[in-house]
């Protein structure tokens, strides 16, 4: 009897094991897994890459952001798989948000950058082969002490490299024709401590006119997003009106119909706010300053406002923005260095406004900036469109073989807009006259369908191009 129980005994603790090992440890298990990163510290060589993943996150909305761009930039490749890239030799850390429903968590991950540039060997001492420049020193012959002659060696001139252009990655965003739910003009109002804040600022400048340059001074509007913190740095959106209107336009509205809340009627502010808030897009400063000028200063031709505004916005306003607030430029307002931090500050502007895209930002001064977003219109009604072809052309073009490259052109419209045919007239010649865009990569024309007044040359559809250059910009370095 002792002998068979010890025989059941057998069969039954056999029979649980292998029951054990059938059943998936992920099924047991999924219910209590939780999102973790699968390294938590990684090291990358400088301009090198390396993947970060992520595991347990379907389901999940993740984000990541990088506490230091100027070390290392994050990336994201698909849902689960984020790609760091060094900058330069240091220490920072990438923080991943993960959402789900209500619940919101942080993963943080270290990275290390080291620099992989090896130190040159120093020439021997002795000698001086391998150089094409001549020897100016005479050395002393010892022994008979009498000055030799310079020798002086020559070598062929190298031909210059041909510049090649390569094509960038598409940029891995939807562009969309309508403004998602959560963001249409009937969305309840941010709640005040979520809800960014504009102030009005006033700087020196001048009207820069050829026949004599008159001192003024202007106003803009600065919108800092909320927790500004002058110990980070932020990149800027200059974001400008259009004809008739104001700095007001964009962000603030009339505020006399609306004390104390938001009086832009399409909500711009209110899907900023919400898109900050939620992580949708980093913090940023936005500038909305005007082209035109006081009443008392001496005014010109309205149609040569655009242009014209390149002056101030190179000399006097950007100076002051990135002097007076906490941007990648680090108070350093030289030009070395405007130009330096480029693909922190990106151009945009709604019909008068898109041409002042065109001719103050992209023509004009594409040294400064690295993201542009024209919206209805180049030329205007009686614009030469060969004219604005080669000048588009020149500056991307030029701007890459000087190393510096185009971040995205955004060119935005509606088929119900007075602008359409002629912006996509410029556009296409410009395609047909270069390789330098890439449609997906650096440069998309997004047409919006009619539909009441979305697509028309109205703030309705200017609404849903600034949503998706708000998701668009920054997105590089």
């Amino acid at each position: 009897m002792k002998k068979q129980t010890k025989v059941c005994m057998g069969l039954l603790v056999a029979t649980a094991l292998i029951a054990q090992i059938a059943v998936p440890v992920g099924i047991l298990s999924a219910k209590t897994a939780k999102p973790k990163l699968a390294k938590k510290s990684v090291t990358v060589k400088k301009s090198e890459t390396k993947k970060v993943t992520l595991k347990n996150v379907k389901g999940f909305k993740v984000t990541a952001r990088s506490k230091n761009k100027k070390i290392a930039t994050v990336k994201k490749k698909s849902d689960s798989v984020f790609e760091i890239k060094g900058v330069k030799k240091g220490k920072t850390t990438v923080i991943f948000t993960v959402k789900k429903k209500n619940k919101k968590s942080e993963l943080k991950c270290t990275v290390v950058v080291n620099d992989n540039v090896e130190k040159a060997e120093e020439p021997a001492a002795t000698s001086n082969a391998g150089t094409n420049v001549a020897t100016t020193q005479p050395s002393v012959n010892q022994a008979s002490n009498v000055t030799a002659q310079p020798v002086a060696t020559t070598a062929p001139t190298p031909s210059p490299t041909p510049f090649k252009f390569i094509p960038p990655e598409k940029i891995n965003i939807e562009f969309v024709t309508a403004i998602p739910k959560e963001y249409d003009s009937s969305t309840t109002e941010v709640a005040a401590e979520y809800r960014g804040k504009i102030e009005t600022i006033s700087y020196n400048t001048e009207t820069y006119d050829e026949d004599g340059s008159v001192p003024m001074v202007k106003e803009a509007n600065v919108y800092l997003p909320y927790n500004y913190d002058p110990s980070k740095q932020y990149n800027v959106f200059y974001l400008m009106h259009g004809g008739g209107e104001n700095k007001d336009t964009w962000l603030k509205g009339d505020q006399d119909s609306n004390p104390g809340g938001y009086g832009d009627y399409t909500h711009n502010r209110i899907m900023v706010d919400k898109m900050i808030m939620e992580g949708v897009i980093e913090p940023m400063i936005i500038v909305n300053p005007t082209f035109y000028r006081p009443d008392d200063a001496p005014q010109i031709d309205t149609n040569d406002l655009p242009a014209q505004f390149a002056y101030e916005l190179r000399k006097d306003l950007i100076p002051y923005i990135e002097s007076h607030y906490s941007t990648y430029a680090g108070g350093d307002v030289s030009d070395a260095n405007l130009v330096k931090t480029r693909m922190h500050r990106a151009f945009a502007g709604l019909s008068m406004g898109s041409m002042t895209t065109y001719r103050a930002a992209l023509y004009a001064n594409y040294d400064l900036f690295g993201w542009f977003g024209p919206y209805s219109g180049c030329g205007g009604p009686n614009g030469d469109h060969d004219k604005e072809v080669d000048q588009i052309v020149t500056a991307i073009e030029e701007g890459a073989k000087k190393d510096m490259p185009l971040g995205f052109l955004y060119c935005g419209n509606g088929v119900g807009d007075i602008a359409h045919d002629e912006h996509v007239d410029i556009m296409q010649k410009v395609l047909e006259k270069t390789d330098f865009l890439v449609e997906g990569a650096n440069y998309a024309f997004v047409d919006l369908p009619k539909e009441g007044n979305l697509g028309e040359h109205s703030m309705w559809s200017w609404h849903v191009h600034l949503y998706n250059c708000l998701r668009l910009f920054f997105t590089r370095q």
